[in-house]
């Protein structure tokens, strides 16, 4: 493959901004046209079908956040129209396109369709950027679209108001000073800086840098100043070569091969005389329209090689990507609203501070030519154009609140970029924890001789219980979540020797010590204590967020289903005979790590004490907290983890829940 600077060109994924451009001329080209059909295609494809006067049918297919190509009709087509289909026939069928508009020079669509006696026309909206999508709007609101998005300052959703995605200015229409400042602030190459900067993407801007004769990838700060000059001079004759309607271009690498790029201009960035090695002439190939050359270029296209799903970090970079473009196009609202003030504000204060010369200058001006509705007058070197009839003073509020009814817009745009760079710092905060984590794994992984998430080679017995948890004197207690499950812990585990447990509050589980095996001696004091910390965070002192709690504690044949004569228990509840011993002012708060146990790694909840033992570690602190933020703290910890949700909330307690690093 051809190369510039050394490095591989840049592949097409989708349209560029000049790409849409060919496109619009080429819809334009055809006439009048009306709305006949929809289709939904696989892949969330959308064919449209239009009746052209005097040229037949046509289709316009679509595919959101890669391309679209205008064709004679023939394809075949599906059965139903589909959900979004049916709604566009509803909305437009039979009606004019009025107009084809491509706002701010995007990969964005805007076609306008109408019938007689309507308040306004039907819009028919395609984003041909990011991950893409279809509306339909009708009297300013959204109809029917594709995909359901929110963000900051953007709702899209049926019923809700049409906005535009955020506009940024067209860069083929940038003065040399507007490209001077981005290479001065870019970090990055030419090329690099091109395709983010401005929107144009990885191949239009190797394609203008090789057009402007300069060195693809040199640091874009390299000769600023000649180099901007060059660049909108390259920019402005790549859009003049832009016929009307445009031709195709197909590139191949030989003949019959696989296509690598298809273009509405002569592209030079493949060489003058096609790709290295390719077969004379076989290289390029010319078709009458553009979208021929597209149609075939994303058909046969070779589909990218099959790699693992990207990373954190990878999504991260795109989302990185997204924020800059969006960080771009809000400053650059910011930037114009501010401008406009300031003009406005300082036209109003010309007039005020220059009242005499001012009303001298309108009297000559409407004597020059009567009859005016405006005229322009020079105040200062700066052109003004007033109501010749309006007062001066009147004229100067007009620009005042035209200044004011700026602030809005400006205000909105200030919040909005607030939030895009703090979405940056959230994933500059995120990578840094990804390091760190990565650190933490690092460590965990030398606990014992495997890691909790690889295969085990041993089960034990208690980790079918619904709760558990190993003291630091190695002991095991076991635990139920509610009546049914309680009542099954008593039963299957709870002998004579063993030790019975339960948080001094009704409904608590039913917590059981095992006993030691024989000739190891008692339950000690230790363990009473830590799994009587234990059964208190599992019960609802935790959802009610108490501080701490009492637990008491009694021998296992102290434990019947025996009551009273005629007393009723009920399920999940165990009469107590004989002296309870308590454990008071037990803190309701739990420790998540990691211990060893018969050389397997296990992950564990408990109190902070059961972790000093052999290959105990404590990794996070788990605390009581508000519910609805409990599912993200779940996440956070999982994902720190690298565990599965579920099975992290298998032993946490219940309730909501905040948690620290340890």
């Amino acid at each position: 493959m051809s190369q510039t600077g050394g490095q591989p060109l840049a592949v097409k994924e989708g349209f560029s901004a000049l790409d849409t451009q060919a496109l619009v001329r080429e819809l334009r080209a055809l006439g009048r046209a009306w709305f006949e059909k929809a289709y939904e295609l696989p892949g969330e494809r959308l064919l449209l079908t239009l009746r052209v006067q005097e040229k037949g049918k046509w289709e316009l297919l679509v595919a959101p956040g890669r391309f679209a190509v205008l064709r004679p009709s023939g394809s075949e087509r599906p059965d139903e129209p589909g959900r979004l289909g049916v709604e566009l026939r509803r909305q437009l069928t039979g009606a004019p396109l009025l107009s084809i508009n491509q706002p701010e020079g995007e990969r964005y669509l805007e076609l306008a369709f109408g019938r007689g006696g309507e308040e306004g026309p039907a819009l028919l909206a395609l984003e041909l950027f990011g991950q893409g999508n279809i509306l339909a709007v009708r009297g300013g609101r959204i109809v029917a679209l594709l995909h359901s998005k929110v963000w900051a300052g953007r709702t899209l959703r049926p019923g809700e108001p049409y906005v535009r995605p955020p506009p940024r200015k067209d860069p083929f229409t940038l003065s040399d000073g507007e490209v001077l400042a981005v290479l001065t602030r870019s970090r990055t190459d030419r090329v690099s800086t091109l395709a983010a900067r401005l929107g144009l993407g990885g191949p239009l801007a190797e394609e203008v840098v090789v057009r402007a004769g300069l060195d693809p990838r040199a640091p874009a700060s390299t000769d600023a100043e000649a180099t901007a000059g060059k660049l909108v001079r390259a920019m402005s004759d790549l859009l003049k070569e832009l016929a009307d309607p445009p031709k195709g271009y197909l590139y191949r690498a030989s003949a019959g091969s696989t296509p690598v790029d298809a273009t509405p201009y002569p592209s030079r960035r493949w060489g003058s005389s096609g790709l290295p090695g390719a077969e004379a002439g076989s290289a390029l190939e010319e078709r009458e329209r553009f979208s021929e050359a597209a149609a075939v270029y994303f058909a046969e296209k070779a589909p990218p090689p099959v790699t693992a799903a990207p990373g954190p970090e990878e999504q991260r970079n795109v989302q990185r990507e997204e924020l800059l473009r969006l960080r771009s196009q809000q400053q650059g609202v910011i930037d114009e609203q501010e401008r406009g003030m300031r003009e406005e504000q300082g036209a109003a204060r010309l007039l005020l501070s220059n009242y005499a010369e001012v009303e001298s200058r309108l009297k000559a001006a409407r004597q020059a030519a009567p009859g005016e509705g405006e005229v322009e007058i020079e105040i200062d070197g700066r052109s003004l154009r007033l109501v010749a009839a309006r007062p001066i003073r009147e004229s100067a509020q007009v620009l005042f609140d035209q200044a004011k009814r700026r602030l809005p817009k400006l205000e909105g745009a200030r919040r909005a970029l607030a939030e895009t760079e703090s979405r940056m710092r959230s994933l500059d905060q995120e990578s840094a924890s990804d390091q760190e984590r990565m650190e933490r794994r690092a460590a965990l992984a030398a606990v014992g001789p495997r890691a909790w998430g690889t295969p085990r080679k041993k089960h034990f017995w208690f980790e079918k219980a619904p709760r558990w948890m190993v003291s630091s004197e190695r002991l095991v207690a076991v635990a139920g979540r509610d009546a049914r499950s309680n009542d099954g812990v008593v039963k299957r585990y709870l002998k004579e020797r063993d030790i019975y447990i339960h948080a001094d509050l009704q409904g608590a589980p039913s917590v059981v010590i095992k006993r030691p095996a024989p000739g190891q001696g008692e339950v000690g004091e230790v363990t009473l204590r830590e799994v009587s910390q234990w059964a208190v965070a599992c019960s609802k002192a935790w959802r009610a967020g108490l501080a701490s709690a009492d637990a008491f504690w009694v021998p296992g044949d102290a434990v019947s289903k025996a009551g009273a004569s005629g007393e009723f228990v009920a399920k999940g509840s165990w009469v107590i005979h004989g002296t309870k011993t308590f454990e008071r002012d037990l803190p309701l708060e739990l420790w998540l790590g990691t211990i060893s146990f018969e050389r397997e790694v296990l992950l564990q909840v408990a109190p902070r004490e059961s972790f000093a033992q052999e290959g105990g570690k404590v990794l996070w602190r788990i605390l009581p907290g508000e519910e609805k933020d409990r599912e993200q703290t779940e996440r956070r910890v999982a994902q720190d983890l690298g565990i599965s949700r579920e099975r992290l909330q298998s032993l946490l307690p219940p309730g909501g829940l905040r948690a620290e690093r340890a």
